[in-house]
């Protein structure tokens, strides 16, 4: 419901790719899309016509995506089906939860069989993470993988991290291998098929203008990952946001418990928009408190200025002392204490900062 993937991607868009589409909001798995087929059409008269000369075609689905249905896209659309191919499916999985996720799909199929469907339709699959899993655990992830489908290529990696080669113009994509190994004949697949979508999944996204607080929005994410019992209903938590003491993007990819957090490219002319979008179990009933919790990050004009008199908590008491700097290391103060220390406010609240009587 917020798109947060176009603004991950750190290239210029003139450097990185023709054209890139977002397309219309709702998941482009669930069906063969309108949008998606208008999209590849659109592109296919472009390059016929010269307008465009494209090296390939890249679509991104969500984690949470069956891509059998953009599968069937490519054969079911005469214009599509002439103009391209499909070379490579590519699904990338997490060593560290595999295991876990290939059990729930398998048990649950109707509703949570997602994580098989996509193993079933990839020709290749990224074992990521493999750097958080010991040696068992990483062949007993391969092993359960080629259950599913025996023909597919697994390549491990970290931080997927792959040699283009091994993934683009291979021709690895073969639908009679993939039907043959589903029990599947062509026909059935393309007038039967049902898309095995995980329906207990979620999200919930918030987009503002406003810069957040670091350690207002760290305290949050301990809240929500920072223990396995709250942490297991987030299956992802992604965002791009504007931090308030910074030039820079902060982008954000959480899996569970595991964060991957850090400032990237300048604003520069962007304008300064925070997305982030929670992705998991529940988080429709919670939306309004995820909202709202969001919200309260965001910074507000500081009580105190340069050279005001403050009590500064440190040691468990507070003690006299004088700002002497406004977000400084991206936090709301730094204070200079009358004994000649300094120490940061992180934030503008009265457990850091008070009025000096």
């Amino acid at each position: 419901e917020v798109s947060v993937d176009d603004a991950l991607v750190e290239q210029k868009r003139d450097d990185m790719a023709e054209e890139l589409i977002v397309l219309d909001n709702g998941c482009i798995c669930c069906s063969i899309r309108g949008d998606l087929q208008k999209a590849l059409k659109d592109l296919a008269n472009k390059c016929e016509s010269g307008a465009v000369k494209l090296d390939g075609i890249l679509i991104e689905l969500t984690g949470a995506a069956d891509p059998a249905p953009v599968v069937q896209t490519f054969f079911m659309d005469d214009v599509v089906r002439q103009a391209f191919y499909v070379d490579n499916v590519i699904a990338l999985v997490d060593a560290k939860h595999c295991l876990e996720k290939l059990d729930e799909s398998k048990g649950n199929p109707e509703e949570k069989g997602t994580a098989c469907a996509q193993i079933a339709f990839a020709s290749t699959v990224l074992l990521n993470k493999t750097d958080l899993v010991d040696e068992a655990t990483a062949l007993e992830c391969e092993r359960r993988l080629t259950e599913v489908n025996r023909a597919v290529d697994i390549i491990r990696c970290q931080q997927a991290r792959v040699p283009l080669g091994r993934l683009f113009d291979v021709q690895a994509f073969d639908l009679a291998k993939v039907l043959e190994e589903q029990y599947m004949d062509e026909e059935e697949f393309h007038s039967f098929y049902k898309p095995k979508m995980d329906r207990s999944i979620s999200n919930v996204g918030v987009q503002f203008q406003g810069a957040v607080v670091m350690s207002k929005f760290q305290q949050l994410l301990d809240w929500l990952v920072g223990k396995e019992e709250n942490a297991k209903d987030f299956l992802r938590i992604k965002g791009v946001l504007n931090v308030q003491g910074s030039d820079d993007m902060f982008v954000l990819q959480c899996v569970h418990m595991l964060r991957n957090q850090s400032f990237t490219r300048p604003w520069g002319d962007h304008v300064r928009e925070s997305r982030i979008i929670f992705i998991g179990r529940g988080m429709q009933p919670r939306r309004r408190q995820l909202t709202e919790w969001v919200m309260e990050c965001v910074a507000q004009p500081l009580r105190f200025g340069v050279g005001d008199h403050v009590l500064a908590l440190t040691d468990g008491r507070y003690k006299r002392g004088r700002v002497v700097k406004l977000w400084d290391e991206l936090n709301a103060y730094r204070i200079r204490l009358s004994n000649g220390d300094e120490l940061w406010a992180p934030a503008d609240e009265e457990g850091f900062v008070k009025a000096s009587p």
